[in-house]
């Protein structure tokens, strides 16, 4: 396999992305954005190469991109992301390729991704949900904001991402920022178990903002809206 004709190779902080270069359509791009398919390879030597991973993984269908996890010194921190174009070749994925692996002496497990795209963020102080809307859209892109009211002028935001890797890189650049939003203030995943997940329910949301009325504030004795 001519692995830079088939692939681009590109590193953002601690990941390295390798994703195929054929185009797609764009019904099938989205779904492969959304997560559609997506595997968590873990217990991956810490001297592994992502070119390695693609190039076995390739063996059983065409790759559409690897999220390779690395430290400060370029070395696996034992896990990655995988997907293939066919989001179907998953299951068999899961059988053929630690049994691969394992021939090279490898003992990588091949797991369904959670592909947890969900943050809570918690304990806001002195901050409107107007506010903390606008707080957030400055420190990373979301899709959507759930809001849930717990009693007068107490809320838990939940957050909604594209995909696991915008959530993961929200989750560290909140954390970053978490000062603006109050001494107690935390933010945490979201259990795609729990009642509140979007994954388990479209919406519990009785009020919708949409753009046409983004600067009205909710009223505290709205019990949830969504941005």
């Amino acid at each position: 396999m001519d692995f830079d004709a088939c692939y681009n190779k590109a590193q953002i902080n601690g990941t390295i992305n390798i994703t195929t270069r054929r185009q797609l359509e764009e019904d099938l791009k989205n779904s492969l954005e959304e997560g559609a398919g997506e595997l968590f390879l873990t217990c991956i030597p810490k001297y592994c190469t992502p070119e390695w991973i693609v190039q076995i993984a390739s063996e059983l269908g065409e790759v559409y991109s690897l999220r390779f996890k690395i430290d400060f010194s370029g070395y696996c921190r034992g896990y990655a992301y995988l997907q293939y174009v066919d989001e179907l070749l998953k299951e068999a994925a899961i059988e053929y390729l630690p049994k691969r692996f394992l021939e090279m002496m490898f003992f990588i497990r091949v797991l369904p991704s959670s592909n947890n795209r969900e943050l809570v963020l918690h304990r806001v102080e002195s901050l409107s949900p107007w506010q903390v809307y606008q707080e957030m859209r400055k420190i990373y892109p979301f899709v959507v904001l759930r809001v849930y009211q717990r009693k007068v002028n107490e809320f838990i935001y939940i957050f909604g991402y594209r995909n696991n890797d915008s959530a993961a890189n929200a989750h560290l650049s909140i954390r970053n920022a978490i000062k603006k939003f109050g001494p107690r203030a935390g933010v945490s995943w979201m259990s795609r178990r729990h009642f509140l997940s979007g994954i388990r329910s479209k919406s519990y949301c009785c009020l919708k903002l949409d753009k046409g009325n983004l600067e009205l504030t909710p009223a505290t004795e709205t019990a949830c809206f969504e941005f």
